[in-house]
């Protein structure tokens, strides 16, 4: 084994102290959004790359990444004392972090080191007052992958868990399965909804089964937006491309 690939194994197994400390208790990272700067091989090698990454903390241990034109994961992280940042579809070793400055993950693929990312990756779409909003007579309007950017909490029942909350939906229309369209949860894996579609109601609202029987209301479908809404979240849907 060379030098390189030792000193690489030896900084996963041990604990970055300067940043965690033995006994100091660990805080969520501040509102902070990154960009990825530099990707290297296990053995310090740099890399070229095109498919960018970005990574926010949004604040109450949530966060949102998604890589260049793709798919925007949110979830809750986990941060353990052994600097192990969770993000639920992968894990990194923290192995640098200076306050906004840069941060530098690792795992056993590579080492990537993020810079502040000022740039607007992901633009959300407000709904103008002098915007009409028609009605959705049909589930064809409806056809495509559509990736949740903002929820709001509505009435006072609270903002359900993560595993409860949308994170995407992907409607397909009526097929040969009796099923229009699949809708996934913060936890779920890329190829695991929680829900499928059911039926498309006259009242304009969807009726869903799956892990456990659900309704949203569709109030808006159209300019490449569309918004959900049940007993306790509203979500507002984007196809990005």
């Amino acid at each position: 084994m060379n030098m390189k690939k030792l000193l690489f194994l030896l900084l996963l197994v041990l604990p970055i102290t300067a940043y965690c400390g033995k006994k100091k208790p660990i805080k969520p990272f501040l509102r902070t959004r990154w960009k990825e700067t530099m990707r290297m091989k296990p053995d310090s090698s740099v890399i070229a790359f095109t498919d960018t990454m970005f990574l926010s903390f949004n604040g109450r241990d949530t966060f949102s990444y998604h890589f260049k034109n793709g798919f925007i994961y949110n979830g809750a992280y986990i941060f353990k004392e052994d600097s192990i940042l969770d993000l639920g579809t992968v894990k990194y070793r923290l192995m640098e972090f200076k306050v906004n400055k840069d941060i530098v993950l690792v795992n056993e693929n590579g080492i990537y080191r993020f810079g502040v990312d000022s740039t607007d990756t992901v633009k959300a779409i407000i709904i103008p007052k002098e915007e009409k909003i028609l009605p959705v007579t049909s589930i064809d309007q409806m056809i495509g992958h559509w990736t949740v950017y903002k929820k709001t909490g509505v009435g006072s029942t609270g903002a359900p868990d993560m595993a409860m909350q949308l994170r995407s939906a992907y409607i397909t229309g009526p097929s040969t399965e009796g099923k229009l369209g699949y809708l996934f949860g913060g936890d779920d894996p890329g190829n695991a909804p929680s829900w499928y579609i059911k039926n498309f109601n006259e009242d304009q609202s969807l009726q869903c089964d799956g892990k456990t029987p659900r309704g949203f209301k569709v109030i808006k479908c159209q300019k490449g937006e569309m918004i959900l809404e049940d007993e306790s979240m509203r979500y507002y849907l984007k196809q990005f491309r």
